[in-house]
């Protein structure tokens, strides 16, 4: 099966499978195992997001690490490339390209990408060994070659598949964690 079709095929499973429940019940779960890695405690510059209603909600991470970690989201600029800008407080965003609450500084705040120790990644699936399928906008393939970052791919269980199509220019996830 092509990516175009994998991608409908999730949205569809998506619609029997993400209750209301389930989301809030396997984000905290991605949360919680989050914060127990040793790159996470270690880390200083962490990217995170802000999820789409089918991508688990990290949320709880930003409210409890606003404070105690430089944490970055991310911002489509240019409608073609995304940049990391620095994270204090929900009142500091405005809602961006697709709904989506975004950093509103300008672009010289963005931060370095080789500056970053962790990048936390949201994708349509995975697979076990790092393999990530996105939205097919190709943000993060453009972005992630610029940093060395750990990369950790956060998806929920049902969306973790043994195989998935993956073109050369895929950057493979460190990690992928699931609820």
């Amino acid at each position: 099966m092509d990516k175009k079709n994998l991608r409908n095929a999730i949205r569809q499973i998506n619609k029997q499978c993400l209750t209301s429940s389930y989301y809030a019940e396997a984000s905290l779960a991605i949360c919680h195992t989050l914060k127990t890695l040793p790159i996470w405690e270690q880390a200083e510059k962490i990217a995170l997001y802000h999820a789409l209603p089918d991508e688990p909600d990290l949320a709880p991470l930003l409210s409890e690490y606003a404070t105690s970690k430089q944490l970055f989201l991310p911002k489509v600029e240019d409608a073609e490339d995304i940049a990391f800008y620095p994270y204090f407080e929900e009142k500091s965003l405005s809602i961006g390209s697709y709904g989506i609450a975004e950093p509103s500084f300008q672009k010289e705040l963005a931060v370095l990408p080789e500056t970053l120790d962790l990048i936390i990644i949201p994708g349509v699936a995975f697979t076990p060994n790092g393999v990530r399928m996105g939205r097919g906008k190709g943000y993060y393939d453009r972005f992630l070659p610029q940093t060395q970052a750990t990369l950790i791919g956060v998806t929920f269980r049902y969306r973790l598949l043994p195989h998935l199509p993956h073109d050369t220019w895929d950057f493979l996830m460190h990690h992928v964690i699931t609820d």
